[in-house]
């Protein structure tokens, strides 16, 4: 009996073998930092303008809407009065920064998407060629601020427009 069982235990364990090694968990891709994201998250709060015009405050509002998209709202004040109002996001796509505005905030009307053209360390740059005003938006950090700037992104004699915000 001892000669039969030796051999029927060897086939077992050859037959069994070693177990299987589990798979390796699959790998995510990383996506690639966009570039200009990690400032553009610092326009996160509530910022205001009383220092540019006189007799207006120019308030921005942003926010977090999800992972890749900051909402905004944009207005201006003169006295207790609204005169000016649009809706602002600001989103990365395929890698590549979007600041859309849609003036007078209208649900039902369209953005205009300004592309990212140029990120240094303290500020943005946004351009739309085929906008009539502005053509030109950017924002550079300043201190704990921002410096906003419209323009028609010209030579010579241009319009443009200057927004000096702090923190609300």
């Amino acid at each position: 009996m001892r000669t039969a069982f030796l051999p029927i235990a060897c086939g077992l364990l050859v037959a069994c073998g070693t177990p299987p090694s589990p798979s390796p968990a699959p790998v995510e891709a990383t996506p690639a930092p966009v570039p200009g994201w990690d400032l553009s998250l610092q326009l996160v709060g509530e910022w205001i303008d009383s220092t540019s015009r006189n007799q207006f405050v120019v308030h921005e509002a942003w926010s977090v809407q999800d992972d890749s998209t900051l909402k905004g709202i944009g207005h201006v004040l003169a006295g207790a009065d609204t005169v000016f109002i649009e809706a602002l996001r600001l989103a990365h796509r395929k890698g590549v920064l979007i600041y859309s505005a849609l003036p007078g905030g209208e649900k039902s009307g369209t953005f205009t998407d300004f592309t990212c053209t140029l990120v240094a360390d303290d500020s943005l740059v946004f351009t739309n060629a085929t906008n009539d005003f502005p053509k030109r938006i950017r924002y550079v950090r300043t201190g704990g601020g921002w410096h906003a700037v419209i323009d028609e992104d010209k030579e010579g004699p241009q319009r443009t427009e200057h927004f000096h915000f702090t923190a609300r």
